[in-house]
């Protein structure tokens, strides 16, 4: 709106008072006196109230009370102003006006309410600010430049006052034109002229600097960016408000001068006018302003003591009384006045200071804090105890506080501070004092904390102790009554022994302690070790053989001389030093009187006790003990006499005997653990020398031997072997044959053998009533030496293929004498009969039986065809097959020997049963298709050819891009069984047809017509334009391309079949060809 009528009328005069006290969520009048003064008007269009200081836009409120018929109130919460205009937009008179700014009030809607309002009361759209005496107006414009909107701005006068792009100074100003505003717009603002340097351009502040640098530049007056501006973005030079929802609300950001997108949240909305400052401008009266404050308290002082007690706490006020409460709000005040003395308090408390003005008790209510500190106490003492004389260290602790340490417990002199305190040397027990202090507080009673001085006595004791060595005393084993004694090993040691530390001869000094104190004077104590002697760990056995010299060998009595190790016992100690006792019995009661031949009383042997005394004090003795072993002779035959038979090709009555034949017989016991030597002669075995190999050994060379048999502990006794060769044999040529199939796992001519099913018939050879037993062998020495027998007999496997030979020893178990040896037995296997026969055939069910052949037999065999059922089928070389199934075959040899059963698969087959209704045709399309459903086509593996029978094949039961017309499917079974072929038709037409009489393409027609269809389908040939032009048959030749027997000229023609099927069902079918000249 520009203002240019300013000469012809006079500008109303407004005066407004009210300047007075709110309480807040209350209700107060704007003015106490209000007046328009206009010279040569009744009454005006408008008059607006406006917060223009403090507003809060979420709190404040101004009402227009009261009836008003004839005026109408608007509340702008944006700008934070009513205006009050005239109904239906007359002018409003101004005794109304007047009566109705009289009942405008002003409410907050918060109880915290602080600060002052201001409120302005104009005429015109523009906003007052008192504190400026200016006049603000947004102007909507979108899209216009800075530039334009400078000149736009200097166009504009009100009540004859020049405007101007907008300066801004002040908070309450950028608030006025930012929140405050109905629109965001440019303000005068640029640092176009030099970059970083904004300066205000217009109005009488043009060429003031009010901001250098960028986004972290600084102010020299007042600046309102917004976070993160001014930063220059695109050469962004100029100043304008940020739109309402991005960062600080009304704060400011550079743009350019053109901006072009209108949904560019930056996009201007037009441009701020300043009215007022400028020269020239005249002095008008169209403004007033009046003012409400809410008092507030300007100082408080808290307050605090130690203990429980009262406090005195202070408030001062602007210009209002202190009322004191114990809440934040409510409350009935607890008292008035600048100063508060509270209650008795235990604990600390927090009152509150409210400015009030005519008793309002509503307001921001000031925390003033009454703190009951507490008396702070010593929480724990530690003394000190000192041996004789000296200094010791006192501790206290407090929580919290620090320590000072007195040496009374009333007044007296401060001697330390700190946790710790350490003392003057005393000689005599003292005690101190710890007081403690925290945040100004002193603790009500000094804690006593004492010095104990300590006098401790020496030990009583024996002076004079022994003790053996053996005992391996040690300082513990020292005796001396008295507390927490110690030992030293001189009388000004400071080094107390060990308790561990072994004695020695000599001196040793003890101490004894009482409450952590050691006495000064020591007890002297004497101490001899008497020597021991150290028994060695492992005291050897005395061991002798069981002898006759008592009449028996074999009682475990023998006489023994226990001193004989007397020197191994000493353990390198002096003999003289020492004397041996000897005792039957561990309680060393029964002392052996005679040691140096000692029968001992337990046969085979017993433990003897020994004890050694030093001679000097024999108390001092060490003891031990050792065993006495008799050990027994091994038991053996005196004599025996050892046969065998005389197989080595000569009869001459020698032969190779194995000599340990004859041990089990005449040895008792674990021949493991004994020694067995033979001799020539009863001295050499006497004497263990000149042995003879057991085996062989041949009589020839003497038919007496004798065995030493010696034990483990080295006795021994001798037998005298007779040897003699026996007279029996085996009758010559004799030969028991045990023979079976090779029928294991393997072909490969072995087979488990049962030995003793031939050993009745061995013995049999042979008089009766003797204890015969028969023995296997694979060689004739291994047979004559009883050596490497075959133990096996009932599982023996053969170890050479298809036949082998054991040689056969037949022996007295009595005596071992030997009956007969020799080959006897032959172990033949019989090979398993082999052949081959194919392993899988194929059988059409509409075919021949299948004749199977059992080939490359390697002899001559019966035969045993069985189906999969167990059923026998053939007993000849061959089979016929009739069905599929899974077979086998078993060959059988003369001897009875079977083969590995061969099984061979029959697949069953046959040749494709193809229906019509199996085949699906896809036609009359640009990718005609057959395909065939091969659930009902059989039993057999198919694959499929179209119109070749040769092929190629294919396993996919689908063909696709066929062509239209007659085609012959092929299905083939891939296992032989045969071809089947079907016609198929595929409907379609050709593209072009050429009715020239040569023989080629002359008509048109479907192609692919078959049966299918009814002779009664037709088929409709239209031109271009839709004019029908024949009808023909698809049962017939075609159509030749004339009409009424004359040729049709090149074009495309349409077609629309309608083919009948033979189930009265109808197919359409339709599309385009060319005929072609």
């Amino acid at each position: 709106m520009n203002w240019i009528d300013a000469q012809v009328n006079i500008p109303p005069n407004i005066q407004a008072e009210g300047n007075q006290f709110y309480c807040p969520l209350t209700q107060i009048n704007v003015v106490s006196a209000f007046d328009i003064i206009d010279p040569d008007d009744m009454g005006i269009e408008s008059l607006h109230i406006q917060i223009t200081s403090g507003y809060n836009g979420f709190e404040d409120l101004l009402i227009l009370n009261g009836s008003h018929p004839n005026i109408v109130s608007t509340w702008s919460p944006v700008e934070g102003k009513l205006t009050l205009r005239g109904l239906g937009g007359t002018d409003v008179s101004y005794p109304d006006l007047i009566a109705a700014v009289y009942d405008v009030v002003y409410t907050n809607s918060s109880p915290f309410m602080t600060g002052d309002r201001e409120f302005s009361f104009t005429v015109g759209d523009a906003n007052y600010l008192p504190s400026t005496d200016h006049y603000y107006q947004f102007v909507e414009d979108l899209g216009i430049t800075w530039t334009d909107a400078r000149t736009a701005a200097e166009s504009y006068t009100y009540f004859g006052l020049q405007g101007y792009l907008v300066t801004i100074s002040s908070a309450e100003e950028a608030q006025m034109v930012g929140e405050q505003a109905p629109g965001t717009g440019w303000i005068g603002g640029s640092d176009q002229e030099t970059e970083g340097v904004w300066k205000w351009m217009t109005g009488p502040e043009a060429g003031t600097v009010f901001w250098t640098g960028g986004i972290t530049g600084t102010s020299p007056n007042y600046a309102f960016w917004n976070n993160g501006e001014p930063n220059d973005l695109n050469g962004e030079d100029y100043a304008h408000v940020t739109a309402p929802g991005i960062g600080i609300p009304g704060s400011w950001n550079d743009l350019p001068n053109l901006l072009t997108n209108p949904s560019d949240p930056y996009y201007p909305q037009g441009f701020i006018i300043e009215f007022g400052g400028m020269p020239g401008d005249p002095d008008v009266d169209i403004s007033a302003s009046t003012q409400i404050s809410v008092p507030g308290i300007v100082e408080s002082t808290d307050a605090d003591r130690c203990g429980p007690g009262s406090v005195t706490l202070e408030a001062v006020a602007s210009t209002a009384e202190v009322l004191w409460f114990d809440t934040t709000v409510g409350g009935v005040p607890l008292g008035t006045g600048t100063s508060f003395v509270t209650p008795v308090l235990n604990d600390s408390a927090t009152y509150y200071a409210l400015a009030s003005v005519n008793g309002c008790e509503t307001g921001l209510r000031i925390p003033v804090y009454a703190t009951i500190k507490t008396i702070p106490s010593v929480t724990g003492t530690v003394g000190d105890q000192v041996c004789n004389e000296g200094s010791g260290v006192l501790t206290a602790s407090a929580n919290p506080g620090s320590i000072t340490w007195y040496d009374s417990a009333v007044g007296g002199n401060i001697v330390g501070s700190g946790d710790s305190f350490t003392t003057p040397v005393h000689n005599i027990t003292t005690t101190y004092y710890a007081e403690v202090e925290f945040d100004g507080c002193i603790s009500l009673n000094r804690e006593p904390v004492t010095l104990t001085i300590i006098q401790t006595s020496q030990p009583s004791g024996s002076p004079m102790q022994s003790f053996c060595d053996l005992d391996t005393a040690t300082v513990s084993d020292l005796a001396a009554v008295g507390d927490e004694i110690q030992w030293y090993d001189s009388i000004d040691s400071n080094t107390a022994l060990n308790e561990s530390d072994e004695l020695m001869d000599g001196a040793y000094y003890a101490t004894q302690t009482l409450n952590g104190c050691e006495s000064l004077d020591r007890l002297e104590v004497e101490v001899i070790v008497y020597d021991t002697v150290s028994i060695p760990e492992d005291i050897p056995d005395i061991r002798s053989c069981d002898t006759a010299e008592d009449g028996d060998d074999t009682n475990g009595l023998v006489a023994f001389d226990l001193r004989i190790n007397e020197t191994l016992l000493l353990n390198g100690a002096t003999s003289s030093d020492f004397s041996f006792r000897y005792f039957s019995d561990p309680g060393y009661l029964i002392e052996i009187s005679n040691p140096d031949n000692f029968l001992n009383t337990v046969p085979g042997g017993q433990v003897v006790y020994f004890r050694i005394e030093n001679i000097l004090k024999s108390s001092c003795f060490s003891d031990g003990m050792f065993n006495i072993i008799v050990d027994d002779l091994p038991f053996v035959m005196p004599s025996f006499v050892l046969k065998n038979c005389d197989e080595d090709g000569n009869p001459d009555g020698f032969t190779d005997f194995n000599l340990n034949e004859a041990v089990p017989l005449i040895v008792s016991g674990d021949l493991a653990q004994m020694s067995l030597t033979y001799h020539a002669s009863l001295a050499d075995a006497e004497q263990n020398v000149s042995t003879l190999d057991p085996a062989p050994y041949n009589n020839s060379s003497g038919n007496q031997v004798f065995l030493r048999v010696e034990n483990v502990q080295g006795c021994y006794r001798i037998s005298n072997l007779e040897l003699q060769v026996s007279t029996t044999s085996f009758n010559e040529g004799y030969v028991q044959t045990l023979e079976g199939c090779d029928d294991d796992a393997l072909i490969d001519g072995l087979r488990v053998f049962d030995l003793s099913e031939s050993s009745q018939d061995f013995i049999d050879q042979f008089p009766t009533g003797q204890n015969l037993s028969v023995h296997y062998f694979r060689t004739l020495e291994d047979a004559q030496l009883e050596q490497n027998e075959i133990t096996q007999i009932t599982t023996y496997i053969n170890e050479t293929p298809f036949s082998q030979v054991l040689y056969v020893r037949v022996e007295s178990d009595d005596n071992g004498e030997c009956f007969g040896i020799g080959p006897h037995l032959l172990l033949t296997v019989h090979p398993r009969p082999e052949f081959d026969v194919d392993q899988e055939e194929f059988y059409c069910l509409n075919g021949q039986p299948i004749q199977f052949e059992a080939i490359n037999a390697n002899g001559d065999y019966l035969y045993e065809w069985r189906d999969e059922s167990g059923m026998l089928i053939s007993e000849e070389p061959t089979a016929l097959i009739e069905s599929g199934g899974v077979y086998s075959v078993i060959a059988y040899s003369a001897e009875g020997c079977s083969s590995f059963p061969l099984s061979f698969t029959v697949v069953e087959s046959g040749v494709a049963n193809i229906q019509p209704g199996d085949i699906i045709v896809e036609d009359f399309s640009n990718n005609n298709s057959i395909s065939i459903n091969g659930n009902n086509l059989g039993i057999g593996d198919y694959e499929f050819a179209l119109d070749d029978a040769d092929g190629p094949y294919q396993d996919d039961p689908y063909f696709s891009n066929v062509s239209a017309g007659d085609h012959l499917l092929f299905i083939r079974d891939k296992n032989g069984c045969g071809i089947v072929t079907i016609e198929v038709f595929v409907l379609g037409f050709p593209k072009f047809f050429t009715p020239n009489n040569d023989g080629y393409n002359d008509k048109w027609n479907l192609k692919g017509w078959n049966q299918t269809y009814s002779s009664r389908s037709q088929i409709k040939i239209f031109d271009r334009y839709g004019k029908l032009i024949k009808e023909i048959s698809p049962a017939t030749d075609g159509w030749n391309g004339q009409f009424n027997g004359q040729n049709l000229r090149a074009s495309d023609y349409w077609f629309v079949a309608n083919l009948i099927k033979q189930d009265g069902t109808n197919r359409v079918l339709k599309g385009h060809f060319s005929l072609v000249r």
